[in-house]
């Protein structure tokens, strides 16, 4: 594991109190709800805002078997008990960590086309998964771990389940808050 400035959110953190958006006291910001509650594709989201520096850095991945009665909020009994693919990586710009990002792929999605998701490297999911017209996004949660606010969505990708956790750094919200005042110029 890489030496970073902060501790790693993980979806098996039973600590994350993970809510809907109507539900979330003390309410983020507004310019992190932009992030937090945008139905969109995250991956082309910070490309976009990049100026072509977008990159994934994988941090850890592999099959991992851990109960955790919080995911049984999100998938079904049967699939809590299975192995897991747990990839955990850092979209960022450049050398700079904007998204700290954990996935969580149950062993009985991972056939057919889906096996490839195995092997995605630094590739970002989001491509993988934005470019099927049948994906459904079924809930979508919201959580602060210390100092940093993520989200938590369901997928569905060919009626097979993926759970995606995105934190979003300082980094990122700085680069957003400065290019959103340059934008609006002075006051």
């Amino acid at each position: 594991m890489l030496d970073l400035p902060f501790q790693f959110p993980s979806l098996y953190n039973p600590q994350l109190r993970w809510h809907s958006e109507s539900q979330c006291l003390p309410r983020p910001r507004p310019a992190l709800q932009s992030w937090l509650l945008d139905p969109g594709s995250l991956t082309q989201r910070l490309k976009a805002m990049s100026d072509g520096e977008f990159n994934v850095q994988v941090i850890e991945e592999g099959w991992a078997q851990r109960s955790n009665p919080g995911l049984l909020q999100c998938f079904q009994p049967y699939v809590t008990r299975q192995l897991m693919w747990s990839r955990k990586v850092l979209l960022r710009c450049g050398e700079t960590p904007w998204v700290a990002a954990h996935t969580l792929i149950p062993m009985s999605s991972m056939v057919g086309a889906l096996k490839q998701l195995r092997s995605l490297r630094d590739r970002p999911l989001g491509e993988f998964l934005f470019q099927d017209p049948q994906l459904q996004r079924l809930q979508l949660e919201i959580a602060q771990s210390d100092e940093l606010w993520g989200r938590r969505s369901l997928f569905y990708l060919r009626h097979k389940p993926i759970l995606v956790a995105e934190f979003f750094l300082p980094a990122l919200l700085r680069e957003d808050a400065e290019r959103l005042q340059a934008y609006n110029g002075p006051c």
